[in-house]
């Protein structure tokens, strides 16, 4: 049976993350299981992740015949699936042009899933 201050953080956690998106999350009560939660940015989870934002920057410009570069991830959250999912946020850059800020889904599998990293989408952060 949950507290009265389980229940409050529960209910205070629903509605302040009610209209956010995955790359928004916000840190859940500590005592909640799963879910999506921020991952802070040290530099050992910057060199995990960089390689997971250029995979999605390759696919979006081989999709929509752009020529973005990676520059630097700016956020991400994650949820443990069947391996986990990452939703970054990073900026990137094309020739000329002012940096541009996208999102992306990747979900990288378990080894007993092949373990290899699958964007499920990468698009420029709406405004």
């Amino acid at each position: 049976m949950e507290s009265d201050d389980e229940e409050k953080a529960y209910a205070d956690y629903r509605e302040r993350s009610r209209d956010l998106t995955p790359f928004d999350a916000i840190e859940p009560p500590p005592y909640m299981c799963g879910g999506i939660s921020p991952l802070h940015i040290t530099n050992e989870v910057r060199r995990n992740l960089t390689p997971l934002c250029e995979l999605a920057l390759d696919k979006y410009n081989t999709e929509q015949g752009t020529n973005f570069v990676f520059v630097d991830i700016l956020k991400s959250t994650h949820q443990v699936v069947a391996g986990t999912n990452y939703f970054m946020t990073f900026r990137a850059k094309s020739p000329n042009c002012p940096l541009v800020t996208f999102q992306a889904y990747v979900w990288v599998k378990l080894p007993c899933y092949g373990g290899q990293p699958v964007v499920q989408s990468c698009a420029i952060k709406p405004a």
